[in-house]
């Protein structure tokens, strides 16, 4: 699986970076570890011997006072058996307002107070029970002894004793004097350090007891400490530190100690291993987890980047591919295609297309696209842009334009039909464009002859019914529009039949082809003259002039069909019989008119040929011309 995903060299380099960062971050985060330990290990060392000292000062103190209330004791032989001995309250009292020490008593052997300073109820009040008059009764306590803290000995205020033992001048002892630390002041001093949870501070006295831990409980129970491994190194040397787990509440802590001084009393600060690693641990998952976000995105990026690459690299290929198609596909098409730039300068030439033009690759590149046209006979279109140029400009496809290339070493001129198309970008932007050149020079002459077929006569080449009958829709649009004068004229040769019995039809087929021409001959431009079938001929008159105008046009009518008509050899006339008709006083649609010119042309015939006569109203006609009758004009 993880083959699949790194496939690529990218991904392993980006996972041996990733592990990097892992193996830096965690060495790092260990290494701030361990410095913010030694830090918290230096400050709670500070810590415990700054409290140390400051509890060492206190307990000097106390035992200052007590030092010389003993020896006062001692001199005055204030203390004797049966204690009849005269009070030295008047020297004890001087003697601790000197010294600024209150809340003293003095205790005989039976724990009964004969002398207190300030704070003590009454004297009289045995204090047998408690330790530290115990530790001296015995006689196994030498020098000053921290007792359990009490609040027996001030009313209402926990405190810490500290004895010592008081002797007469021969040496025996003869009572217990008692000093007092208050425990207020102590706890007070001591919840000034904010530790973090489950952490504190511990005064313990060498046999274990507790004196007095912060937090604070106010409690007469005492806990003890005796036996366990953790008093043991406390006692083992003056002041140390150690990680161990706590025997009263089970906690894992951080020990500092010092030793107070000459007393019997060990000072150790006690914080929580949770609590010293707890901001560490919170630094170590935010930066764990950018870590492990930089880790992701470098793992990720380089995926990608890789994926890219092999997209990218598929692209290429199935563009080259694609390009090999086209390429292919552009030498094997039967059509010329060619490619420009986005300015319409040619850049590509198919095989077809250098064949059709006789032109290389290298004679075109970077010629316009109007190079390889040929000039246009019709002046608008040789003025209207190119297709190419079209497409260019509108930014879409131009199909099927009718155009021309000439080929450059014949000289022939091709017809074509031209398509052209933008390349565009995918913003839209025109990148270049294709030119597909179909060469329509065999459909351009067939669709000729076609047109030619569909609208004239094939033998004479005159316009046929069809056409004839568009002109005149046209003339009489004109004629209605500009009242200018039209006349149609219904022509059909006289003894024609006698051409085909004498000479055969190839004769006849002449006759009509001279006579089409003759009539051709004898009219204007702008009129039409139309076989309608057999030896029948329509002539279409427009724009004439006057009355005389027709008459001397229907003359030369006569005339021309009246010329000889030669076969091999042999010399034959031919007259014609015609109709007139005029446009709009005989008739307003085409047929009706063309029917008009019929019948009078059969009225011709049947007054004796070769005549021409007009329609008149009623169905009758009047001659118009004669064959060889002058020019009434």
């Amino acid at each position: 699986m993880m083959f699949r995903i790194f496939s690529h060299r990218v991904d392993w380099l980006a996972l041996v970076v990733s592990l990097g960062i892992g193996a830096l971050f965690a060495h790092t985060m260990w290494s701030m570890r361990d410095d913010h330990w030694a830090y918290q290990l230096r400050t709670n060392t500070n810590l415990s011997s700054t409290l140390a000292k400051g509890l060492e000062w206190s307990l000097e103190a106390v035992d200052l006072s007590l030092q010389k209330t003993a020896v006062a004791l001692q001199e005055t032989q204030a203390l004797e058996e049966g204690g009849q001995a005269p009070s030295p309250t008047v020297l004890l009292d001087v003697l601790w307002r000197d010294m600024q020490a209150s809340h003293i008593l003095v205790l005989d052997l039976q724990g009964r107070v004969v002398h207190r300073a300030q704070g003590v109820q009454s004297v009289g009040k045995q204090f047998v029970s408690h330790d530290f008059f115990q530790a001296f009764r015995t006689g196994n306590h030498q020098g000053v002894f921290i007792g359990q803290p009490t609040r027996t000995l001030i009313m209402g205020e926990y405190v810490l004793p500290v004895a010592r033992e008081v002797r007469n001048k021969y040496g025996l002892p003869v009572g217990v004097v008692v000093g007092t630390l208050r425990m207020q002041e102590l706890n007070a001093w001591l919840s000034t350090m904010d530790l973090g949870a489950h952490s504190g501070v511990n005064v313990i006295r060498e046999d274990g007891l507790i004196l007095t831990r912060f937090p604070y409980l106010d409690s007469d129970t005492p806990q003890t400490l005796a036996g366990s491994d953790n008093l043991a190194r406390f006692l083992a040397s003056p002041q140390g530190s150690f990680v161990a787990v706590a025997v009263i509440d089970g906690v894992q802590r951080l020990y500092t100690h010092h030793r107070v001084g000459r007393f019997p009393v060990v000072v150790n600060v006690a914080q929580s291993t949770d609590s010293i690693v707890q901001g560490w641990v919170r630094s170590a998952w935010w930066l764990g987890l950018f870590e492990l976000l930089l880790m992701a995105s470098c793992v990720g990026l380089a995926v990608m980047f890789s994926r890219e690459l092999a997209r990218r690299a598929v692209i290429e290929s199935d563009l080259f591919t694609e390009k090999e198609r086209m390429r292919l596909t552009l030498q094997s098409i039967g059509d010329a295609v060619v490619c420009t730039d986005a300015q319409g300068r040619i850049t590509y030439l198919n095989p077809v297309a250098k064949q059709l033009t006789g032109l290389s690759a290298q004679e075109v590149l970077g010629q316009p696209i109007e190079w390889l046209h040929a000039p246009h006979d019709d002046a608008a279109l040789s003025s209207s842009a190119s297709p190419l140029r079209q497409a260019l400009a509108r930014g879409h496809a131009v199909e099927r334009v009718r155009t021309a290339v000439i080929h450059r070493l014949s000289g022939q001129r091709l017809e074509m039909e031209e398509s052209a198309s933008p390349v565009l970008s995918a913003s839209g932007a025109v990148l270049g464009g294709v030119v597909v050149l179909r060469d329509v020079t065999q459909a351009a002459a067939q669709e000729a002859r076609m047109r030619q077929l569909a609208f004239h006569d094939v033998l004479t080449g005159l316009p046929n019914r069809l056409l004839l009958q568009d002109r005149a829709q046209q003339v009489m649009v004109h004629a209605r529009r500009t009242g200018a004068m039209l006349a149609v004229v219904y022509l059909d040769l006289d003894h024609f039949k006698q051409v085909n019995d004498q000479w055969g039809h190839r004769a006849g087929d002449a006759a009509l082809v001279h006579a089409a021409q003759a009539l051709q001959a004898a009219v204007r431009e702008s009129d039409t003259v139309c076989r309608l079938g057999g030896d029948e001929f329509v002539v279409l008159l427009p724009e004439l002039a006057s009355q005389e105008h027709l008459l001397s046009i229907a003359h030369k009518i006569q005339q021309a069909c009246a010329e000889p008509f030669v076969w091999e050899g042999q010399s034959h006339t031919m007259h014609a019989s015609g109709g007139v008709a005029l446009f709009p006083q005989h008739a307003q649609s085409w047929d009706a008119l063309l029917h008009c010119a019929d019948m009078t042309m059969y009225a011709a015939k049947q007054a004796g040929r070769h005549q021409i006569r007009m329609y008149e109203a009623a169905g009758r006609s009047s001659l118009l011309t004669r064959t060889g009758e002058p020019d009434a004009a």
